[in-house]
């Protein structure tokens, strides 16, 4: 295939998609270039289904409802509360067993892409997963021995709020490594 590049964002598409204008940027088509791509097939084709990207949203959206969920609850009428943090309850059961997947999906995205684990950025990224991973299996515990009401509730919002800033984390440094990978 014939890949072309835009020289103005980095957009990378076949020839044959390629129309007037840059779909990412909106340039003319007359900003690309030609690209070779420097990864093997085997290792593109790999990255090219995405693991790692469609699994972090799991663990993210799961934290992000159990914190607006629990505030959600304390305006809302004692029927509706209870089954809030019902839903609240079920949500941090499997929030361990959604970061699970994505730590292991991130790992083989990192070999693959760096066929090591041990780059600086790479290792902040599993100690912030790790990180995340003990906070998830906490919030689990505090679950059940606690329950969801005062003050369960409270030690659940805290560490939903502590899981939010390791995803931060993860996502600030998973940006900056989206479209780095070694050539071959």
């Amino acid at each position: 295939m014939d890949f072309m590049r835009c020289k103005a964002c980095g957009y990378i598409t076949t020839e044959k998609k390629l129309g007037k204008v840059c779909p990412a940027c909106g340039l003319p088509r007359t900003v690309f270039e030609p690209y070779k791509e420097t990864m093997s097939k085997k290792r593109k084709m790999l990255l090219d289904f995405n693991l790692h990207p469609i699994s972090v949203h799991f663990p993210q959206a799961f934290v992000i409802f159990i914190a607006f969920l629990i505030l959600l609850s304390l305006p809302a009428p004692q029927s509706i509360a209870s089954d809030l943090m019902n839903t609240v309850k079920v949500l941090a059961f499997f929030l361990p067993l959604t970061v699970i997947p994505a730590i292991t999906c991130g790992l083989i995205d990192g070999m693959t892409r760096f066929r090591k684990i041990t780059t600086p950025h790479l290792i902040t990224k599993i100690i912030a997963g790790t990180t995340l991973l003990i906070l998830s299996v906490i919030m689990a515990v505090v679950t059940f021995f606690y329950g969801i009401e005062y003050p369960g509730n409270l030690y659940i919002f805290i560490l939903s709020l502590a899981c939010i800033s390791c995803q931060v984390i993860l996502g600030e440094i998973g940006k900056t490594l989206l479209n780095a990978k070694l050539p071959g």
